[in-house]
């Protein structure tokens, strides 16, 4: 294994060390993010804040309720939210999300 030199090295890859590292980064240091997921983004964008309000936001999306004052009573986009669908849009979320983090990075 080749040794490397940094200026900085951050230990974790959620918003703090993503912002620690990208300020580095501008001022021209070489910067390092250790994490101990393979995936950037912390406990924020993998089992935290973001997983349990896109879940609260499907469930309400698909059970319809937030539409119903427009569409009526008994409007609903899906009859029967299973398990998989919640997990579906969740992953895509996260996904989407630690693109971004890439990006950033």
């Amino acid at each position: 294994m080749q040794a490397n030199e940094y200026d900085l090295v951050v230990i974790g890859s959620g918003p703090a060390g993503q912002k620690g590292a990208i300020c580095a980064a501008k001022m021209r240091k070489k910067v390092a993010i250790i994490d101990r997921r393979l995936t950037m983004g912390g406990v924020c964008v993998h089992t935290g804040t973001i997983p349990s309000k896109v879940l609260r936001e499907a469930v309400l999306y698909l059970s319809g309720l937030r539409q119903r004052s427009f569409y009526g009573r008994g409007y609903v986009v899906k009859d029967r939210i299973m398990m998989s669908d919640l997990v579906l849009r969740a992953t895509t979320v996260m996904t989407r999300e630690v693109d971004v983090i890439k990006s950033h990075l």
